[in-house]
Order: structure tokens, then C-alpha cells, then sequence
């Protein structure tokens, strides 16, 4: 059995890294915005695409249910995200009455905004550890985020099918 202390320390540091990371991004984000403009965005809308950025290609149903909204609360959010040019809908192949909700390259440009940090953060990492130790980091990381997220990856499927 694992020691307790290096457990707690482990959920405390995936804890803090998830807060910097969150906090970091939506500074840059709130900071790139352009307040009073016809597009700018209100910091519910901007949790909106971050949600449809991360759900993929979600229909309007699947991001109200997801969002716990009415579909009508949810079409309101999206054709006002749409007016603005920041999603597009996209008929369903399958059921032309269905809408995929993707976002733009507007969008992707204004939420990619904190990833240039990851990038810092990667640097700094190469100039500190070994190349043993990143292996090993990546193994770690890459069992996270292929194995350990049970929910999120189930929930991704039932949105791909």
C-alpha cells in the first residue's frame, strides 16, 4: 500500500497545478478579450466555449443536457455565441434537424491564448530533469490521461457514437 502522506501530497499537487493552470488561462483569456466590442464575450459565455471546445463537436441537446439547462436556454446561449461568430452549427448528416456545435478558429485563438505557458512550463522541465525522469513523466501523464480518467473518457465515447 502506498504511504498516505505521498497520496495527499500528490492529490495536493494535481490540485494546485489544475487551480494555476485554470487561473492562468482565464486571466489570459479575460485579457484578450475586447470589452465593449459587438463580439465580446460575458465570462458565462466564455466557460460556454471552453465547455464546446473540450465536448468536441457536441449537438445542442448534448450541450444543454451537459450545461443542465432547458434546450431553449441552451439554442438562446448558442445563437448568441453563433451571432458573434465564435460557433457554427452544423447540420447532422444523419437527422438535417440535428446541429453539431463546433467552435471557430475565433475561438480556438482566444481560449488557445494560456497554452503558450505550457510551453514555458515544458522549457524549464527540459532544463531541470533528466531524460530518465521525463520518460518516466510521461509515462505517468500519459496513463492519466489515457487510463485514470475513467468518467471523462466515458463520457467522450457516448459523444463520439
Amino acid at each position: 500500500m502506498k504511504n498516505n502522506s505521498s497520496t495527499k501530497k500528490i492529490a495536493h499537487d494535481l490540485k494546485e497545478i489544475y487551480a494555476k493552470s485554470k487561473l492562468y488561462t482565464y486571466h489570459r483569456i479575460f485579457r484578450k478579450m475586447n470589452n465593449g466590442e459587438d463580439d465580446s464575450l460575458t465570462a458565462l459565455e466564455v466557460l460556454c466555449l471552453d465547455l464546446l471546445q473540450g465536448m468536441g463537436s457536441p449537438t445542442q441537446t448534448e450541450f444543454a443536457d451537459y450545461i443542465n439547462v432547458s434546450k431553449p436556454n441552451a439554442t438562446y446561449k448558442l445563437n448568441t455565441l453563433e451571432k458573434k461568430g465564435y460557433i457554427v452549427k452544423i447540420p447532422s448528416d444523419e437527422d438535417r434537424r440535428i446541429f453539431h456545435i463546433q467552435v471557430t478558429d475565433k475561438t480556438r485563438n482566444l481560449l488557445n491564448t494560456g497554452n503558450r505557458y505550457i510551453d514555458v512550463i515544458t522549457r524549464r522541465m527540459q532544463r531541470n530533469f533528466s531524460a530518465q525522469e521525463l520518460e518516466i513523466y510521461e509515462k505517468i501523464m500519459s496513463k492519466i490521461a489515457d487510463e485514470y480518467m475513467i468518467e471523462m473518457d466515458r463520457y467522450l465515447k457516448t459523444q463520439g457514437s
